[in-house]
């Protein structure tokens, strides 16, 4: 799935949100240009995005109250889904694409991951996430205010857990 197609406003596939092309641009930055873009180890993209999402959300000199107690649980929760979107998708295809911006040129670059670091731990944070997001309670859940939307957004996360459960 190539990351510069044009976007659903309504999409339920995380990767296909300006939040997932931010993360995944993050994870371009500090971890896959340093290895040629050859693989994805899940559980330091983990720590990547958590790192990365910690700094942006803390206060900053105290200037505003911090917004990381309340910003972080539905942000992390969002990077971790996209995480799991691209091991399904990985296992669905035997790859990942992930476009990066050449900024020298103003022009997207595709790259194809065709390796991917993934253990057992791995796999039952990304499921115990995405049966958490399923929860009308959660926030991912919850912003779908039309209840075809909140369906769709049920079974997504349903698929990709499905998925990513036959690794267990």
């Amino acid at each position: 799935m190539n990351l510069v197609t044009k976007m659903c406003k309504r999409s339920t596939i995380i990767k296909e949100t300006s939040f997932g092309r931010d993360m995944l641009n993050v994870l371009a930055e500090c971890q896959l240009q340093r290895v040629g873009f050859c693989e994805l180890d899940i559980s330091k993209s983990i720590i990547t995005l958590k790192s990365y999402l910690v700094k942006r959300l803390a206060s900053k000199g105290h200037e505003y109250p911090s917004q990381l107690r309340f910003l972080y649980p539905a942000y992390f929760d969002s990077a971790r889904v996209l995480l799991a979107e691209c091991v399904a998708e990985f296992f669905q295809t035997g790859r990942i694409w992930v476009s990066e911006l050449d900024v020298q040129w103003m022009e997207y670059i595709d790259h194809e991951i065709c390796q991917i670091i993934l253990t057992e731990t791995d796999v039952d944070v990304l499921l115990r996430v995405l049966r958490k997001v399923q929860s009308s309670d959660h926030d991912l859940c919850s912003r779908w205010q039309d209840p075809a939307d909140r369906a769709r957004w049920r079974q997504h996360a349903q698929d990709v857990y499905d998925i990513l459960n036959q690794l267990k």
